[in-house]
Parts: structure tokens; C-alpha cells; sequence
């Protein structure tokens, strides 16, 4: 062997060495921040399932987007300007303390970023200083990005402070944030505003009520892209006597990978029998896959029919929704399936509550390997009979430059003891995995539910990558903490 050989091999070797090196700390610093993230979630999830206190949660920020120099400008031929924030949360209150934790979604509505989405958590308290006066301090992290903005690895930090007025069951706040995302060429603080309204669930509610979740598979032949698009999400309502309001989240599969809406609505409804008539207008925003939304608002209107057997419900819809100011636009039809559930009332004291639980699990999802990254995420479990759970998935990326990547999964589970295996099928879509193609995902999965109290419970899975339209981490690793929060009379 020539002395050239021999530094050739050793330095192959090293390489090889190096890699193998890297690649394990790489897994290594994926698992510390599953660890991390999974202790504080253990530590402060206790802290709240006793409560029965809930807020919605909207307000609005804006971030500044701007190059560190001129240069990164030149070579992005990028138009930066501000991006205007919606946010909508939902929240459950300490028990004994005045403070809150619950999960949150924003969404670009203003500027150029249609179909920026970040998904993750928020943490507040309300300090009352005068009568009818709160101090909110607030803390949101959450992870996202999209419509090529500069998202970096996704993750997006915003501590906040706003001084409430409080209107019985509301309190509008106005205050300041600041705002950080990962590449740090989008921050900046601005004006805050919040909008906040509780649900006592110790309380008779003072009109009949029940809610509504449910999946949402929609398709559109009739749209600005002249060409068919499938969508796939969740849903819900909560109806009142004759009105109702919605929530739906959507992310096409088809066609139009990347893109994603996020759209409420407010309706009337009629039940005839076993079937129910529902008519609704509709806003929202939406974005991404290079649909040409403007800054991401977005309006529209639908009808659905739904046939009900006991808790649980079929249903077909069609609809429109269109771009505010830009030239995006799509008509569907849909097809749902769903459980419903009730909420006591004073005016039904002989019913009370109907028994149910609602389970909601956070979790940390990690890809392993060379190309492998760490999503958070949130499921739902839609319904349950026996060993079989329907369940509603979405993980957003926040680490290895991912941002903007993000999945919305439906979950069939079969549940032994605490021993479950899982099929799950949706897509996945951004950060440079699967873009503007088909972006279907097939996973199936093995893992725990292991019990720690009443209402909480730890899940650990191994994740396998069955099927992928384009290149995806074949295996992967995931925690959760599940939360059985209980809808029952005081």
C-alpha cells in the first residue's frame, strides 16, 4: 500500500467516523428536545385537568420581515414587508390559580405571506390590578411557516402584554409583543390585541348546548387551478338553539400540495327527524402551494346535510370559498364524519351533562435519520367504540431547517390494555419535502398508553413510514401526554 492509499483510507475512515458521529448526535439532540419538551408538559399538564374553565382565545400581531443586509435581499428578489397575525387558541384555567396553558394556531392574514401557519402552545396569566382591569402576561411558542417565507427551522417565540377590560364572560385586551422566528430575519415587536371569552363548565350553561368534531375529506373540481383538488382535515361546532358556529382545518393532497386553510363559520340549523340541515358564511385564511391568495383571508359559504345514529353522524356538504384580494378561488363537496357530545344547561337540569370525555394528546414526533426532524403536534380522538378509536393528527416542524413543513393525518387505533398499534393516512407537505405534488402519507405505528391519574396519560411510539409520494425518514419516534378532560356535572 502507497503512503497516498494510506492517507486516502484513513481519511475515508475519519469520514466515515465523523459521519457516523454526526448522524448520532444529530439523533441524540432530537431525543434531548423530545426529553425536554416531554418533562415540562409533565410537570404542567396536572397542573390543569381538574379544571373546567376553558377560553377561546383571537388576537392579532404583526412581524416584521426584513433582510440583515441589502445584499441577502438582492440575491432572495424578495418584496418584504410586514406580516399580519391572526391568532386563535383555545385554554384551560389552574383550578386554584389565576393562569392558563392550552394550544394555538396562527395564521398570515396581511401582506404577502398567504399560507404561513404556525402551530404550538401558549402559557398567560390574568392578574387583576382594578375592578374590571386584568394585567395579561402571556408567553406563545409554536412552530410553522410557509409561502417561502424566511421560517428557517419554524420555530416562532412571542412574549406578550396586553391590560384587559372585562365584559362578564369576555375581556378585550390591547398591550405590545415581540415576536422572534428562527432564521431571525422575521422579528420585531408591534401593537397586540386580544380577544378572550371563558367557558365556566362548573356552571349550568344558560342555553342548551353540544358540540360537534368531526374528519373532513373535500374535493374541488371547480376552482382557480383547473384542476382537481382533495383536501383532507378536522372540524367542529358548538350548537345553540337555532345558530351554531364552526371551526374547520384543511390541507390539500392533491394537486396543490402546501397549501392549507384554516376557516370558521357562523350558521342556522333544523333537525328533521334523524337528519339535520345546516347553512353557514364562512372566514378564514389560506395559503401556500403557490396559490395565489394575496395576504390569506378568505371568504365563502356552504350547506350539509347529516344523517345522525346516536352519537355519531354522516354528512355531505358543498361550498365556495375565495381569496379576499387575490385571484384564488374553489367550490367542493365534502363528505364528514363525526361524534357529538352535550354540555349541561339551566334550562335542562333534569338532563345535565351527557357523559363523555374529550381526549386530546401533544406530542413530540421526531424523523430519525440523515434527513430526519422533530414536529410538534397535537390529536384528537374523534370517536371510540371498544378497542377501535377514530383520531384527527396534525405536526408542525421546528427543528433542522423544516419550517413550514407540516402533516395533517387521520388515525384509526386498535387498543389492547395499554398496548396499541395505529394505521395513519394524510399528507405532508412544505419545507422542502413534497411540494406542489400529491403529498400522501401512510404510517403504522406501535406504541403505549400507559396511565399516570385519571385524566393523564403518557404515549410513546415507534412511527414507520409505509408509503410516501416523494422521499420521506422511513422511521421515527414520538411522546405524548394524552388528557382525558371530562365534561360532567359539578
Amino acid at each position: 500500500m502507497t503512503a497516498e492509499e494510506s492517507v486516502f483510507d484513513c481519511a475515508l475512515t475519519c469520514g466515515l467516523i465523523s459521519g457516523r458521529r454526526t448522524h448520532t448526535m444529530a439523533v441524540l439532540k432530537r431525543i434531548f428536545i423530545v426529553t425536554k419538551l416531554s418533562i415540562l408538559c409533565v410537570f404542567l399538564g396536572p397542573l390543569f385537568m381538574k379544571a373546567q374553565i376553558t377560553s377561546i382565545n383571537f388576537d392579532y400581531l404583526t412581524v416584521n420581515e426584513q433582510p440583515p443586509n441589502t445584499n441577502y435581499l438582492t440575491i432572495l428578489g424578495d418584496s418584504l414587508e410586514p406580516i399580519g397575525f391572526l391568532g386563535t387558541g383555545a385554554s384551560i384555567y389552574h383550578p386554584r390559580l389565576p393562569i392558563y396553558a392550552g394550544i394555538r394556531l396562527n395564521n398570515a392574514a396581511w401582506g404577502v405571506r398567504a399560507g404561513y401557519y404556525t402551530f404550538g402552545y401558549h402559557l398567560g396569566a390574568d392578574i387583576k390590578c382594578a375592578n374590571h382591569f386584568l394585567i395579561h402576561p402571556r408567553i406563545m411558542f409554536t412552530s410553522g411557516g410557509g409561502a417561502e417565507s424566511h421560517d428557517g427551522s419554524g420555530w416562532f417565540i412571542s412574549p406578550a402584554l396586553t391590560l384587559d377590560r372585562t365584559f362578564g364572560n369576555y375581556s378585550l385586551g390591547i398591550g405590545g409583543q415581540y415576536s422572534y422566528v428562527s432564521t431571525g430575519i422575521i422579528q420585531g415587536s408591534s401593537v397586540y390585541v386580544s380577544l378572550n371569552k371563558k367557558v365556566d363548565f362548573t356552571k349550568g350553561l344558560a342555553t342548551p348546548s353540544h358540540a360537534q368534531l368531526f374528519t373532513n375529506i373535500v374535493y374541488s373540481s371547480v376552482n382557480e387551478q383547473s384542476n382537481g383538488i382533495g383536501f383532507i382535515g378536522i372540524g367542529g361546532r358548538v350548537f345553540h338553539e337555532h345558530t351554531y358556529q364552526s371551526a374547520y382545518l384543511t390541507a390539500a393532497v392533491t394537486n396543490l400540495g402546501g397549501y392549507m386553510d384554516v376557516y370558521g363559520g357562523y350558521g342556522i340549523w333544523n333537525q328533521l327527524g334523524a337528519f339535520r340541515l345546516l347553512g353557514e358564511i364562512n372566514l378564514g385564511t389560506g395559503g401556500g402551494g403557490r396559490a395565489p391568495a394575496g395576504g390569506g383571508i378568505l371568504f365563502g359559504s356552504g350547506l350539509e346535510a347529516q344523517y345522525h345514529v346516536n352519537n355519531l353522524f354522516l354528512g355531505t356538504s358543498v361550498g365556495i370559498l375565495k381569496s379576499f384580494d387575490g385571484p384564488f378561488y374553489f367550490s367542493f363537496v365534502g363528505a364528514h364524519l363525526g361524534t357529538e357530545f352535550h354540555f349541561d344547561s339551566q334550562n335542562s337540569q333534569s338532563r345535565g351533562y351527557l357523559p363523555a370525555f374529550l381526549v386530546i394528546e401533544n406530542s413530540i414526533r421526531t424523523y430519525l435519520g440523515d434527513s430526519g426532524f422533530s414536529n410538534l403536534g397535537v390529536a384528537f380522538q374523534l370517536y371510540k367504540r371498544g378497542l377501535l378509536s377514530l383520531r384527527g393528527e396534525s405536526y408542525w416542524a421546528f427543528t433542522d431547517g423544516r419550517g413550514a413543513y407540516a402533516e395533517g393525518l387521520f388515525g384509526l387505533r386498535i387498543q389492547q390494555g395499554w398496548l396499541y398499534t395505529e394505521g395513519q393516512i394524510g399528507a405532508g407537505a412544505g419545507g422542502g419535502i413534497n411540494l406542489w405534488n400529491g403529498a400522501g402519507l401512510v404510517f403504522m405505528n406501535v406504541g403505549f398508553d400507559i396511565p399516570i391519574s385519571g385524566a393523564l396519560t403518557i404515549n410513546p411510539k415507534v412511527v414507520y413510514n409505509v408509503y410516501s409520494t416523494t422521499a420521506f425518514p422511513k422511521y421515527g419516534i414520538q411522546f405524548g401526554l394524552g388528557y382525558n378532560i371530562p365534561f360532567t356535572k359539578r
